[in-house]
């Protein structure tokens, strides 16, 4: 739905309107705002020029210093300094005088954007006394061209000496006149007053906002003197600040709630504080260079002791500010704790033994006669910095070793934080490390899901940062991997959410309608002190406020709802993970799995993922159909699918999936399962792993005619390869190549069935998709979905609710007696460059196992018409944007 963003032409709506009319300001959906480098090129204006003085001060010293500063300390890029020279070119300028005018370049750069330099004042001192620190400070500002002045201005500074200004760089570039100039270039203050006013504008300060779900905004830039990071020493620009996160509906803070303090609003974010030991590694602690990957063991005692330091401060902290709920971070974006280290220290050895003995494994079953020979698997360059080992001998000793060192990394990894998590649950503090959206992108050393079978942390949070429309759906697939683990381990789950990024209230649906009950819109900023911000968009902090009162309606209906239980499970083996980064085909069984999970949620299938752990475990009845892709599975693992599968389950693969084990070798499943013997590939291409910004087409050079596949229902080409299957004669054979090999076979296995598809599916159904003018309501194959979905279909999985459009997701909830339905629209489209989200109009929604709901409201929409047709609720939704919820009403 297209919305009037133009703010008013009155004395607080002048600045934005002026950014919005020359295109400072970025669309929602198109890529990342990130704060531009300082050294970027940009548009260059030799005329303008800029001085200052110091009006007033406190004490009021006959000279001052003034200088410069801008990019840096949070804002990304280096530091770029000066200082202002009076008229006859010296450094003391006195109290009430002009500068000598500098070229507003020097100062500013060559911005593409908004850039925000600081100024500092402080007493000049002939002697070698210390300087008396400077106060309730005013600062006027003069903008000139030719001799003709367009803007001045003053910027006080009533707690300290540092004030700051805004600098509309994109009109330069855009060929701006002086007027327009004039009319965007504001001090700090004025800056933010104007943001604030347009957000009060937009939203009645008396609108109902989230009460139970903890949203968490960002405050930075404020201090008393001067220093790192300090770009004003004024509160009102804080109390300006505060109330535009409170009319976004921030009602928590992270990092420094301090601020929030200081400008006398911090009851009002004490729902939630996310809080320290911080975003480090602690392996900093032992290391000289935190860069240095090969120094620092995690099992050395000193780590242990300043661990427990560190917490024994963040409790004193969290007590000391009283959140209603305290979460204390603890590595952002966490990676593994060791890596090359562990080829020479004997520490790590012994710990590899350890984790290898709480596995059952034997040393010769790694290839060594008694557990003093055990090792690690030279996987990483250590002291010598020799290149790894990428791939073990072909024998499953070594290959054992070899897929046990990539578990161990995690493992060693997640001891470190088990006291911690320990420590701080006693007090009720949640402890949780940020973990990167990664199985979304290329995969990652560290395994979410061992991580937390660990023990090492007390709450699950991630951060969604895909950048690329055609994917931001997958957010929904690391949300149901978060939601596993959190249900498995009695865990709360928050996320953090980048609206920069694109789709912000999809996103937030996404993982509220999963359990999240904590989630950070990252980064507000505020612009002038942190990159990778949104606060400088208008589009997105309307987005992001708007999203907020639809919380707030719906709230009710979603706090503490979880997903109805479903009976589809979804793996995507971490011994696949392992091997592809050692064989021949890489990264592509992982990107093939995420289009897999994706196509089923295109046909309404809702999905629990698994982990191989959780397969080995055995605790499978509830589920009807696993779909396992990826060519590895652990033996334990693949063992219970065998049982449950000649039970009575269906078991859905892909091209060579099931074929090997964790050691690389040859899988009985694959063999006594799905009845396959020799598996080879014939593959005409790659794919690019996808690495948060933008999806590769395929590089595929001439596939053959016999890759197009006929099915009823129609034909379509495999991507980038396929497997040359012979099928078993027990096995029908469902689908062809042109060349009459089987393309989709099933075969009977005791009272089951398993369902072998020869090409990547996933990546099949992504072929298309991938183009540049992609329109994502045209571009994903229903016949390839019905290959992939067909068994869930067929075995007539629990569905509740299913619509007439693939890519509206639902999510059906259950929160005690309420029940509910989520709508999230994930279609887009490119049109000329820009992306567009396309509304779902006369959407139809069938909704099954509502006996008891005798009329269905829409939280956007109001009430609809329902109509009862076999055994379930039929309802049309006049338009779809971004979300929706379906109340059923009893």
């Amino acid at each position: 739905m297209s919305r009037n963003l133009s703010p008013g032409r009155n004395a607080a709506g002048w600045l934005v309107s002026v950014a919005l009319g020359m295109g400072i300001c970025t669309a929602p959906g198109q890529e990342q705002i990130d704060r531009p480098d300082a050294t970027a090129p940009g548009a260059a204006d030799s005329g303008l020029v800029l001085r200052v003085r110091v009006l007033k001060s406190t004490p009021a010293p006959q000279t001052v210093l003034i200088s410069w500063r801008r990019g840096g300390e949070g804002l990304g890029g280096q530091v770029i300094r000066g200082e202002f020279l009076s008229a006859d070119g010296r450094p003391e300028i006195p109290l009430g005088a002009w500068t000598r005018p500098l070229a507003a370049q020097t100062v500013v750069g060559r911005p593409r954007a908004w850039e925000f330099p600081t100024i500092t004042v402080r007493e000049a001192v002939a002697d070698r006394r210390k300087p008396q620190p400077l106060t309730d400070v005013a600062v006027e500002l003069e903008f000139s061209r030719n001799g003709k002045v367009i803007r001045s201005f003053i910027e006080p500074s009533p707690r300290g000496a540092t004030v700051g200004f805004a600098f509309p760089g994109a009109l330069l570039a855009g060929g701006a006149t002086d007027a327009q100039m004039a009319a965007s270039l504001a001090g700090l203050s004025e800056y933010v007053r104007a943001r604030r006013t347009r957000l009060e504008k937009l939203f009645d300060p008396s609108d109902a906002l989230p009460r139970q779900f903890g949203i968490i905004g960002h405050l930075a830039g404020y201090g008393e003197g001067s220093g790192y990071g300090i770009r004003h020493c004024n509160p009102e620009i804080l109390a300006d600040e505060c109330r535009c996160l409170r009319l976004l509906g921030v009602n928590g803070l992270c990092g420094r709630i301090a601020l929030a303090d200081a400008a006398g609003y911090g009851r009002e974010f004490r729902v939630v504080y996310w809080g320290g030991p911080g975003a480090g590694s602690p392996m900093n602690l032992v290391r000289k260079r935190a860069d240095d990957e090969s120094e620092g063991c995690p099992f050395d005692p000193v780590i242990a002791e300043q661990m427990s330091r560190s917490v024994e401060r963040s409790i004193a902290e969290f007590k000391d500010i009283g959140a209603r709920q305290s979460w204390a971070l603890w590595w952002d974006e966490i990676g593994v704790a060791v890596k090359g280290h562990m080829n020479d220290c004997p520490r790590c050895h012994e710990q590899f033994r350890t984790y290898l003995r709480s596995l059952r494994v034997e040393p010769r079953d790694v290839g060594a006669a008694q557990w003093e020979q055990v090792r690690p698997y030279p996987i990483w360059p250590g002291k010598d910095r020799q290149p790894p080992a990428t791939r073990p001998q072909d024998n499953s000793a070594e290959a054992l070793r070899y897929y046990y060192t990539y578990r161990f990394m995690t493992w060693a990894t997640a001891r470190l934080f088990v006291d911690a998590a320990r420590r701080f649950k006693e007090e009720g503090i949640f402890l949780y490390a940020m973990q990167g959206p990664t199985p979304s992108w290329a995969g990652h050393s560290l395994d979410w899901h061992e991580f937390y079978d660990t023990g090492a942390n007390t709450a699950v949070v991630f951060e969604t940062s895909n950048r690329d429309p055609r994917v931001w759906q997958w957010e929904s697939y690391l949300a149901d991997i978060a939601a596993g683990i959190a249900r498995r381990h009695g865990m709360p789950m928050g996320c953090l959410i980048k609206p920069h990024r694109g789709a912000p209230q999809q996103r937030m649906m996404a993982v509220v309608s999963r359990g999240a009950r904590v989630f950070e819109w990252y980064t507000y900023g505020p612009d002038y002190a942190k990159g990778d911000s949104f606060s400088q968009s208008p589009q997105l902090l309307e987005s992001v406020g708007r999203a907020a009162r639809f919380l707030a309606r719906v709230e009710p209906h979603v706090f503490g709802a979880v997903p109805e239980p479903a009976e589809v499970g979804f793996v995507s083996p971490r011994a696949s993970e392992i091997w592809g980064r050692a064989g021949e085909l890489g990264i592509t069984a992982f990107e093939d799995a995420k289009w897999v999970y994706l196509s089923l949620r295109h046909a309404h299938v809702p999905v629990d993922v698994l982990s191989e752990q959780q397969l080995a475990e055995g605790n499978l009845g509830r589920y009807k159909v696993l779909y396992i892709v990826g060519p590895n599975l652990r033996r334990d693992a693949a063992e219970q699918v065998a049982r449950w599968v000649r039970g009575g389950g269906v078991l859905w693969t892909d091209a060579l999936g099931l074929a090997r084990d964790e050691a690389d070798q040859t899988a009985a499943i694959s063999t006594e399962v799905l009845g396959l013997k020799q598996r080879k590939m014939e593959m005409w291409g790659a794919v690019e792993p996808y690495r948060a910004v933008d999806l590769k087409p395929f590089v595929e050079a001439s596939p053959p005619s016999a890759a197009e596949m006929v099915i009823e229902g129609g034909s379509v080409r495999a991507a980038v390869g396929r497997e040359l299957l012979d099928a078993p004669v027990d096995a029908r054979v469902v689908a062809r190549f042109a060349d009459g090999r089987p393309a989709l076979i099933r075969r009977k296995a005791g009272a089951g069935e398993v369902v072998v598809c020869a090409a990547w599916a996933g990546l099949t159904y992504s072929a298309r998709v991938r183009r540049a003018d992609f329109d994502m309501t045209t571009d994903f194959d229903p016949v390839v979905r019905a290959m992939i979905a067909g068994p869930a279909l067929h075995r007539g999985v629990r569905m509740p609710a299913t619509t007439d459009n693939p890519l509206v997701e639902t999510v059906s909830l259950v929160n005690g007696d309420r029940r509910s339905v989520a709508l999230i629209n994930w279609a887009w489209r490119r049109n000329s460059g820009a992306n567009v989200l396309v509304p779902a109009e006369n959407l139809r929604i069938d909704l099954r196992g509502f006996e008891g709901a005798k009329s269905v409201r829409s939280a956007v929409c109001g009430q609809l018409n329902a109509k009862r047709t076999d055994g379930s609720l039929c309802v049309v939704l006049p338009r779809l944007d971004e979300t929706d919820l379906l109340i059923m009403e009893r």
